[in-house]
Parts: C-alpha cells; sequence; structure tokens
C-alpha cells in the first residue's frame, strides 16, 4: 500500500505527535441507530395509501441498519490503523493526488521547499503515473509529502518523505 512508508515516517517522530489509533466506531454506530429509527417510524408512523413514502423509509432505514452494523464489525475486527496526531486530537488527513511524468522536477522542487501554493497550483491528472500522498493535521502544523512512480506494476518512492513541521 502506498501509504504504508509515509504513515510508518509519522510514528517514528519523535515525542509521540503521531500515533497509530483504530478509527471510531461512533458514525457507524450512529448510522445503524437512525436506520433502526426509521424503520420503526415506518412501521408506527406511517399510513402511506400510495406506500412510496413508507418504501422510501424503508429502503433507506434497512440500507442504514446494514451498513452500520457491517461497517462497526469492520472497525471492531480490523487492525487497521490510521495516523492520530495528539496536539489537536483529530485524525490526519489523507490526500492522493495524480500527475504526469512531465512534471516530476516540478514536483520535487516543490515538496522540497514545503510550498503547498506551488503544489496545489499544479494541473492533475487521471493516471497516476506519479502519485503524490499528503498527510495533514487539521491546523497544518504537521504536513507529510511523499512522491510515488508507478514503474513496473508498482509503485516505488521517490527521493525521501518530507515531513514539515510549521
Amino acid at each position: 500500500m502506498i501509504p504504508n512508508n509515509i504513515c510508518e515516517a509519522l510514528y517514528a517522530l519523535p515525542g509521540g505527535v503521531v500515533e497509530p489509533r483504530r478509527q471510531p466506531i461512533c458514525k457507524p454506530v450512529m448510522a445503524a441507530i437512525v436506520g433502526a429509527v426509521l424503520l420503526i417510524i415506518n412501521l408506527l408512523a406511517i399510513d402511506d395509501k400510495s406506500g412510496a413514502l413508507g418504501m422510501t423509509l424503508m429502503v433507506a432505514g434497512i440500507t442504514m441498519l446494514i451498513f452500520g452494523i457491517i461497517l462497526t464489525a469492520v472497525r471492531l475486527t480490523s487492525d487497521k490503523r490510521a495516523p492520530y496526531h495528539t496536539p489537536t486530537k483529530r485524525y490526519m488527513c489523507y490526500r492522493e493526488r495524480y500527475y504526469d511524468r512531465a512534471q516530476l522536477e516540478m514536483l520535487k522542487k516543490y515538496v522540497a521547499s514545503g510550498d503547498r501554493m506551488m503544489i496545489d497550483s499544479l494541473q492533475t491528472g487521471n493516471v497516476a503515473a506519479i502519485t503524490l500522498v499528503e498527510y495533514s493535521s487539521a491546523d497544518d502544523s504537521l504536513v507529510a509529502y511523499a512522491l510515488y512512480e508507478y514503474f513496473e506494476f508498482d509503485n516505488r518512492l521517490i527521493g525521501e518523505i518530507k515531513i514539515i513541521r510549521r
């Protein structure tokens, strides 16, 4: 996986600034609860002669309930961890962008200097010839960049991972 290298570099920062944590289960549990509430409302309160409103509530409720249950089970049983920025008490934002090979030298220069505005000004593409992976904290006090090149069915790291503290 592409993000593994950059995550390992973030976890290795001194002082425990970034630590691996499991994603919380509160959002999928809330989705399951809302789905159950929609099903209860459909059973108890809806008296629709055409059936359109009742069917809509039933489909939405069943979908949310099943989605919530499955995602909760996956998060409880999975070993997948995400970078958590301890000073802001939030998970780091992941962003992946694709560029053409012709932009590689400019990308290297902008990543080395940590110039986010210039990186954002470059035109992105849909083909992953060059991939820029970025993790940033909620307050942008910590940003990590990694450049990958797609070569022979594999993504290879170009240069070193750049971590910028502001």
